[in-house]
């Protein structure tokens, strides 16, 4: 079966744009912690019976009511009486070095171990398109896909690195994204460690796919 996981789904739009770019995928599973948006991804593919929507972030564990930190955006609707509104670039990580990340704007979700639902969800024989846009937590979530063998799932890993905007979080640094992008070429994923081959977003707006 061919599967095509969007990690960090936002509104649907990219995924509106992946269906058609791509041949068809028997599903298109969606991950987005923010209820709003996965209300706008199940209305937008509300007739399309292959779309399934997954409330939760993805990580290494799972656990409930950890903080989302919510980053301002004008064009959206207010979020819940938080006074601010729903942007693109919210993260599990207080740290994280954006303009519009404030660390009293969050609201509590639940995560879900992304390597143990790949492991009991899927066959290895089973063709896996993966699109990861997690803001920073992509390291420890390929890390541990690594180490527990998820990663053998994946055909085909298309990722927004974030490791430029964490110059004062050590535990994201440069010699650590290196490391991993080596770990992952190692299995046969064709990764650069840069956004303008492996942003799937950015791939396809450039018309590269």
């Amino acid at each position: 079966m061919r599967y095509y996981i969007d990690v960090g789904a936002y509104n649907g739009d990219l995924l509106k744009k992946v269906i058609n770019c791509f041949p068809p995928f028997y599903k298109y599973i969606c991950f987005e912690p923010v209820p709003q948006l996965c209300e706008k991804i199940s209305n937008k593919f509300k007739y399309n019976d292959k779309v399934f929507v997954i409330n939760k972030a993805v990580s290494t564990v799972n656990q409930e009511k950890i903080k989302f930190y919510i980053c301002y955006c004008k064009e959206e609707g207010g979020y819940e009486g938080k006074g601010t509104e729903i942007g693109t670039g919210s993260t599990l990580f207080e740290k994280k070095e954006t303009a519009n990340i404030d660390k009293n704007i969050f609201l509590y979700i639940s995560t879900i171990n992304f390597s143990q639902y790949i492991i009991d969800s899927f066959e290895k024989d089973d063709y896996i398109i993966l699109k990861m846009d997690v803001e920073g937590k992509e390291y420890d979530i390929l890390e541990h896909m690594i180490e527990t063998g998820a990663i053998k799932y994946v055909n085909k890993l298309y990722c927004e690195w974030h490791v430029s905007k964490f110059k004062k979080y050590k535990k994201i640094n440069r010699n650590r994204h290196n490391k991993l992008i080596k770990r992952l070429q190692k299995r046969g994923l064709s990764i650069t460690g840069k956004n303008d081959h492996d942003d799937l977003s950015y791939l396809i707006e450039s018309n590269k796919i």
